[in-house]
């Protein structure tokens, strides 16, 4: 089961970077939140109950993002369609993950799950590297020896985001459930986007900032929702 889980990660975390090296971060980072969407679409669809003010933010956060992705502002940061349709399959990857995260966490002990879909992720990591390598280890040479900003970006993805971070979501998640859980992970573009606008220079045209408001008031609308029912007379309950 954690094998499974570090597949979908892996897959998802190859997408979103290839993909963020074609458009700019703000981008994906707003694209890659429709893993808010894609969760309580899926669990609806298999019988889960969503209150229909998630179904409201669910269509007003895809207007936004869609509104998002007209920036014409983006053209002067590199957003291309390829990247933003690359983002968009690794929140579909990222979302699969969620879901099964959640179901696996209940079945077995967290540190045992995410302890193999570290190591499982590790591993697809590594293969992937050395299969790219001559194409990829080229590149190396235009940081001519000073590898640090490579180094530093790989520690802080590996242990921060795809292992401290695993720790705490896997705990985190069973407690309040993969659809709720989605909105607290929606606030990423809005620090994406702080942070691209003060160390990357990387700027917000009228549409994006439209699309961003629609997506802000689609997340106020999950997080106000009404608390689920335990007792809702069906095998899974909306969490």
């Amino acid at each position: 089961r954690g094998g499974e889980l570090g597949l979908w990660k892996f897959l998802g975390a190859t997408a979103n970077l290839y993909g963020l090296s074609l458009t700019s971060s703000d981008h994906g980072a707003f694209l890659i939140q429709l893993t808010t969407l894609i969760v309580p679409l899926v669990q609806g669809a298999r019988g889960v109950p969503i209150p229909p003010r998630i179904w409201a933010a669910v269509v007003l956060a895809l207007t936004g993002v869609f509104v998002f992705t007209l920036d014409p502002a983006a053209a002067a940061t590199a957003a291309s369609q390829q990247g933003d349709a690359l983002c968009v399959l690794a929140a579909i990857f990222y979302a699969t993950y969620d879901l099964r995260l959640f179901e696996h966490g209940s079945r077995v002990a967290p540190l045992t799950l995410i302890t193999t879909k570290i190591t499982a992720q590790a591993g697809l990591s590594v293969l992937a590297a050395v299969a790219a390598w001559s194409s990829v280890g080229p590149q190396l040479d235009a940081f001519d020896g000073d590898l640090w900003p490579v180094a530093a970006a790989a520690i802080w993805s590996g242990v921060f985001v795809n292992a401290f971070a695993s720790v705490l979501q896997v705990s985190g998640q069973q407690a309040v459930g993969p659809a709720r859980a989605q909105v607290v992970y929606a606030s990423q573009p809005l620090w994406a986007a702080i942070l691209s606008l003060i160390f990357l220079g990387e700027t917000v045209g009228v549409e994006g900032c439209v699309g961003g408001a629609l997506f802000i008031a689609a997340c106020f609308l999950a997080a106000t929702a009404p608390e689920p029912d335990p007792n809702c007379g069906v095998e899974n309950c909306e969490v």
